[in-house]
């Protein structure tokens, strides 16, 4: 899985992984706005986030415009007010803000985060799955490179020391690792 495609209402973000020159490129399309660009792979985070607006209170408001919008034009058809008016403009601004809320999106994101670049994916475009799966892939290759750099026999003992820590604070390489690759390092420095 290299690629994800999402699209929520006037919203589109695309994510390509390009084995090849180690850049994850970006594309987001809005309303008002695109962007194009590319991440190194290298600067993808390694910890997945769930971020989502409360939407109690919006829901609630939808449904009160909604619901007036259908009772003033209800009223002025079926009850022949004395003033129609008032019931043509409650109808009007009702919908109007209805529909506004049907296309208003609402944050349900998956964020990658803990790297140099934040990668933010619709939670469930196309399912939470497909966007777990596409995340977790993205991790993983970020820190297969991140560590192909940083374990590098050829460096001093101080910056090996130092790399393989942040390595493990980085939760990349567990504690086994950790030591196998110290007593590594000094049985290449003794030959």
């Amino acid at each position: 899985m290299n690629a994800i495609k999402q699209r929520k209402g006037f919203e589109t973000r695309t994510y390509k992984w390009d084995p090849n020159s180690e850049f994850v490129e970006v594309e987001f399309n809005t309303f008002k706005e695109k962007l194009k660009y590319k991440i190194h792979i290298t600067d993808v985070g390694s910890d997945i986030l769930y971020q989502a607006d409360n939407l109690l209170a919006p829901r609630i408001f939808w449904w009160f415009t909604t619901l007036a919008a259908i009772f003033c034009t209800a009223y002025y058809f079926l009850a022949q007010p004395e003033e129609p008016g008032v019931y043509v403009v409650g109808s009007l601004v009702g919908g109007v803000l209805s529909i506004t809320g049907l296309f208003v999106s609402n944050k349900d994101d998956i964020l990658i985060t803990n790297g140099a670049k934040l990668i933010t994916l619709f939670r469930d475009k196309p399912n939470e799955e497909e966007v777990l799966n596409f995340a977790n892939f993205l991790i993983a290759k970020a820190n297969e490179k991140k560590k192909e750099l940083l374990i590098n026999f050829d460096l001093n003992e101080e910056q090996f020391t130092a790399n393989l820590n942040w390595l493990h604070s980085m939760r990349m390489i567990d504690k086994a690792e950790l030591k196998e690759l110290q007593s590594e390092f000094s049985l290449k420095k003794i030959l």
